[in-house]
């Protein structure tokens, strides 16, 4: 898990700096945390995308989830399913091999090809009865996690102050809200 904190310092000297009320503040504080959020989720739906070669970022957007945590809502928590994608999620095609199939790099061993609903998908058995077949999946946690570490959370800092400052602007000069 990883934790953030708002240099406080940054955002009292805004508040003076546009005559804020301690309202405004708490305000513009809860909105720019949920834009945050929305933020975070774009860049990393859009940037994961390509970084693990999916054919579309569904798969991806049912994946990530935000809370808003702590007395008041002041905190975010946001949650990234990090569990094996299908191959039909990731782009290129599959090559039957045998012992198996090859998908680009990686070998998938007693995987076979079935047409489920007018769809050539890569299944694979897990276990011994007759109907446990699913389809085969791929590992993504681990390029997943280093990805979002190196890439979308290096600028929470500066992405939660613009935010608050819109708002503040927005709520102190415009009237918004």
């Amino acid at each position: 898990m990883l934790g953030f904190d708002i240099d406080d310092g940054r955002l009292e000297a805004v508040a003076r700096e546009y005559a804020a009320t301690p309202k405004q503040v708490e305000l513009s504080q809860g909105r720019a945390l949920k834009r945050t959020a929305g933020t975070l989720r774009r860049l990393s739906s859009k940037g994961l995308k390509s970084e693990l070669g999916l054919r579309n970022a569904t798969a991806l957007r049912r994946r990530i989830k935000d809370y808003r945590v702590g007395k008041g809502g002041n905190a975010l928590k946001l949650w990234y399913g990090a569990n094996d994608l299908p191959v039909s999620a990731f782009k290129g095609r599959p090559q039957p091999v045998t012992g198996g199939v090859k998908f680009g790099s990686t070998m998938i061993h007693g995987a076979f090809f079935a047409r489920l609903g007018g769809r050539r998908l890569v299944m694979q058995r897990h276990g011994s009865k007759r109907w446990q077949i699913g389809e085969a999946t791929l590992p993504v946690a681990d390029r997943m996690m280093i990805y979002l570490e190196d890439e979308v959370f290096v600028d929470i800092d500066s992405i939660y102050f613009k935010h608050f400052l819109a708002e503040v602007r927005a709520r102190t000069i415009l009237g918004v809200g």
